[in-house]
């Protein structure tokens, strides 16, 4: 038996038919369901695996990242990876012009490549189209992006989904130094050779002052980010990821009652999106059309 024969067999042993989720503890006990096949799979065989989450409004999108997602058009990954490159250059400086250069997150400026993957991470909350994956380690972020209300009535009116992933560890990098450094700081965001999970640090220090940073600390954001050849590529349509993801339907009955139910709980837009405002949401408007004229 192949590993990926033997996860599937293992998510088919613990997962079972579960493909639904109506409120929000059925969504938490999911994730006690993927605890329970953390558990198998690490006792089983030895493998060391982290389920994550990523939300969607309507069932049957791609598991795609901004440049190539519909209705964009970018013909190819290198122009997509150039123009994301352009981005948070473009990017910081709207934002510098605007608010200053101490928005932004400097702490770690003197790494290899420090400053391009903080303004990626930035850029991509901001609203910015990179070729980042948002994910969560907490089903309830996922939750909120599933049923989050569309002015779009097709969209409202469409099922939600759930992405979950058992990510192995290895795919997951942070940043740390002690006792072994080993941090994606190291690697060109705009080069990978392989795909990753990024693990960011979020520091509660003057968080206020820095753009953006506290959104994605309270969406505690993930990123999945693949090789630069393949960024084009849907995630659930690549073999390696294929039996690392289960896909959970919410009928679009339930969008709403999951959304007073979040509300209830204190997650709403506002804590979601803090930091939002008319002024900023053009900001980014303006730099997308500006980014992507001629690819829509």
């Amino acid at each position: 038996m192949t590993k990926e024969q033997a996860i599937e067999k293992a998510k088919q042993e613990v997962i079972g038919g579960i493909d639904l989720v109506t409120t929000v503890d059925e969504g938490e006990s999911f994730h006690q369901t993927l605890i329970k096949l953390k558990i198998k799979l690490a006792e089983d065989y030895g493998w060391d695996m982290m389920p994550h989450y990523r939300g969607e409004q309507n069932f049957g999108w791609d598991i795609r990242c901004g440049i190539f997602r519909p209705p964009l058009s970018v013909p190819d990954v290198k122009t997509g990876k150039d123009i994301e490159r352009k981005a948070v250059g473009i990017f910081e400086s709207a934002v510098k012009n605007k608010w200053g250069k101490d928005v932004f997150r400097n702490l770690f400026n003197h790494e290899k490549h420090g400053k391009e993957w903080d303004l990626l991470f930035q850029a991509q909350h901001a609203g910015i189209k990179t070729s980042l994956t948002d994910w969560s380690a907490e089903m309830i972020t996922a939750l909120y992006f599933a049923t989050e209300e569309s002015t779009d009535k097709n969209i409202e009116k469409a099922d939600g989904q759930i992405w979950t992933m058992m990510i192995p560890t290895e795919w997951i990098l942070g940043h740390n130094t002690w006792p072994v450094r080993e941090t994606f700081y190291d690697l060109d965001p705009f080069d990978l050779k392989q795909p990753y999970l990024i693990n960011v640090s979020s520091y509660l220090d003057d968080m206020d002052k820095r753009i953006y940073e506290k959104r994605m600390y309270r969406q505690k954001g993930r990123f999945i980010i693949t090789e630069a050849d393949r960024c084009d590529v849907p995630l659930n349509n690549r073999d390696e990821f294929k039996h690392l993801i289960h896909r959970l339907r919410i009928p679009s009955e339930f969008k709403k009652p999951i959304r007073e139910e979040l509300a209830e709980r204190g997650i709403t837009t506002e804590y979601i999106y803090i930091e939002q405002s008319e002024e900023r949401y053009k900001l980014i408007s303006e730099t997308n059309a500006s980014l992507f004229n001629g690819f829509m």
